[in-house]
């Protein structure tokens, strides 16, 4: 009887053992698909906000862009993470045209913006690309990036302590109508665990 209770016990732990990892990332999966989801949304609701005000100020019909590519969290690898990209559109026109016939110069015209990574704006000011009127297409990426990863484990008297710590830094090109656009970042991070044997 006790063998049996015994085996019974190391089958469930073992079973957990395999089953804890695989919930632990399906769960992983879904929030980064929850997060991916809101982005968009909010990327799209804030590109058609833009283009209105835009619209508004400039007496024009708008289309604008906007891209961001930011890092987000990442269970197989936490310190770097993942790049989580998000992008909307938006179009409108909000403008009074010109009732002189004889200067039909003057009638609403339509302009392109696109927005890349607000979040690199000075003082909080988008990074905004004039692509001029009658403009259209997509955004070409290309990324240069450098990892660098320590981990440090320290042992005394039984006690251990590990420091992990991680940095990032990108150059992202952004091609936009046969136009090139730089932009960098620096990321990092790190942490502390400690434990006795």
């Amino acid at each position: 009887m006790k063998k049996f209770f015994y085996s019974t016990k190391s089958q469930a732990m073992m079973e957990m053992a395999i089953l804890g990892p695989l919930l632990l990332m399906a769960f992983g999966i879904v929030v980064t698909y929850i997060v991916k989801m809101n982005n968009d949304q909010y990327y799209l609701m804030e590109s058609f906000r833009r283009a209105l005000k835009k619209s508004h100020d400039e007496n024009k019909a708008i289309a604008y862009g906007t891209w961001d590519d930011r890092r987000g969290a990442d269970a197989s690898n936490p310190v770097v993470g993942q790049k989580i990209t998000s992008s909307g559109a938006g179009y409108a026109l909000w403008a009074i045209p010109n009732v002189d016939q004889s200067s039909p110069d003057n009638d609403p015209q339509d302009m392109t913006y696109v927005k890349v990574n607000d979040v690199n704006g000075i003082r909080g000011l988008p990074i905004e690309y004039p692509l001029g009127p009658g403009q259209a297409g997509g955004i070409e990426t290309y990324y240069i990036t450098t990892t660098g990863k320590t981990l440090n484990v320290n042992t005394n008297d039984k006690h251990i302590t590990s420091t992990l710590g991680a940095a990032t830094g990108e150059v992202m090109i952004y091609e936009i109508n046969k136009k090139r656009y730089v932009q960098g970042r620096v990321s990092g991070g790190g942490g502390t665990l400690q434990g006795d044997q």
